[in-house]
């Protein structure tokens, strides 16, 4: 599991600490606290050494694992992914529904009345699920209302600090900067903390993934407009159920052929203002440990 210090990733593994449990069987973690592709071929490589009956995997690259997992899958061990490989090897991955599509509608109600701009916070480069969540955004915006200018995107590599110096840039480069898509909780965290520190909580709004602790005080305060939740524990529950039924499914290790149909996704809950306090909002919040 790799980024495993981010709150959303600690509360998919509470999800499936406790789906683990209640199924009763062993579920280990080998996690790395980066993205770094070293970090996750040393926790991966020493994760299959243990001979698991089957894996989890959070690929941040899509090509990195494909053929490593392809051939765990010849060897009857099925392997449940975050996100797609490519090519696609895995026996299934767990979709949220994250694509920008799904937001379009109330997207739109936060752009600003005249011209203005927008600009889009990404994670890394050659994430495709992740490029979705804010490209459908930004070409609604550009499409429905040709006042509106879009930035070219800036990569953040999931980092706090450098995503708060690059909206400190933007905001001094584009006065005009009326909207911020923050496509995961570190980039919504920096951009709230700039967009405050500028005096412009409020007049920069900030359309934010993820739902971390610091994120939902920043949308208390009235920094950030909108969150949109990824089902974290749910997700967690979910790579479980999925994988012990793979498991149970090849009592004779054979090799392992991709599910099919597809899993359908699980749904995000937009949270505002409004219904912060809510018993939905509130269950959609992340963790940062698993007795919070």
């Amino acid at each position: 599991m790799a980024n495993a210090t981010d709150p959303y990733w600690i509360s998919v593994m509470c999800g499936a600490d406790a789906a683990a449990k209640e199924a009763g069987v062993e579920l280990k973690w080998y996690t790395t606290p980066t993205t770094s592709t070293d970090t996750m071929s040393q926790a991966f490589n020493a994760a299959t050494l243990t001979e698991p009956d089957g894996l989890i995997l959070n690929p941040f690259q899509a090509t990195q694992f494909s053929t490593q997992v392809g051939e765990l899958m010849q060897d009857g061990i099925p392997v449940v992914t975050s996100t797609p490989l490519d090519p696609a090897t895995q026996y299934t991955d767990v979709p949220l529904a994250t694509d920008g599509s799904n937001f379009v509608d109330e997207f739109m109600k936060i752009l600003p009345e005249g011209p203005g701009s927008i600009v889009a916070l990404g994670g890394i480069t050659g994430i495709p699920v992740l490029d979705a969540t804010w490209k459908p955004l930004e070409e609604a915006a550009a499409e429905q209302r040709p006042d509106i200018t879009v930035l070219p995107t800036e990569y953040t590599d999931f980092d706090v600090t450098k995503t708060t110096q690059i909206v400190n840039g933007l905001l001094l480069a584009h006065p005009d900067l009326s909207v911020i898509i923050a496509s995961t909780g570190p980039e919504g965290q920096g951009a709230a903390a700039a967009v405050q520190q500028a005096g412009k909580a409020g007049d920069v709004k900030i359309w934010a993934y993820d739902a971390v602790p610091a994120e939902v005080e920043a949308l208390k305060d009235g920094v950030i407009t909108v969150l949109a939740a990824k089902p974290a524990q749910a997700a967690g529950e979910k790579y479980v159920a999925v994988l012990l039924e793979a498991i149970n499914d090849n009592p004779d290790k054979e090799a392992v052929s991709p599910l099919s149909p597809a899993l359908d996704p699980l749904p995000l809950t937009i949270i505002t203002q409004d219904n912060v306090d809510s018993p939905e909002a509130q269950a959609a919040m992340y963790k940062e440990t698993c007795d919070a």
